[in-house]
């Protein structure tokens, strides 16, 4: 089983990890999903994302924009990190990358 974390904004993949409304964490089970958990997160975890979803136990996350320190620390935890996801609504989103068709460019951002 794995468990897929997308930062969101509005209805879409947000623009920068970190800079988002709130999560939505997909559980999923060979190619499908079997549960969706929408969180908001506090301001007091922006600092500290990745351990917090690390507690969550997400296995990976799709992002479109994100700092090199932030995949580090996600890869301490052995969560995967694919940067540079089309900005799509977060269905698509999971159902592309469980279909081994997420298109991804390395979108890193240098702050």
């Amino acid at each position: 089983m794995k468990k897929i974390a997308i930062p969101v904004n509005g209805n879409k993949l947000s623009l920068h990890f970190g800079n988002n409304e709130y999560f939505a964490i997909y559980h999923t089970k060979k190619r499908s999903v079997i549960h969706r958990t929408v969180f908001s997160v506090p301001q007091s975890l922006q600092g500290s994302l990745a351990d917090w979803l690390a507690g969550q136990k997400v296995t990976d996350v799709i992002v479109n924009g994100i700092e090199h320190r932030a995949i580090e620390i996600f890869n301490q935890y052995k969560i995967n990190v694919f940067v540079g996801a089309e900005l799509k609504n977060p269905e698509e989103l999971v159902m592309d990358y469980l279909n081994g068709v997420l298109k991804t460019n390395g979108n890193f951002c240098s702050q």
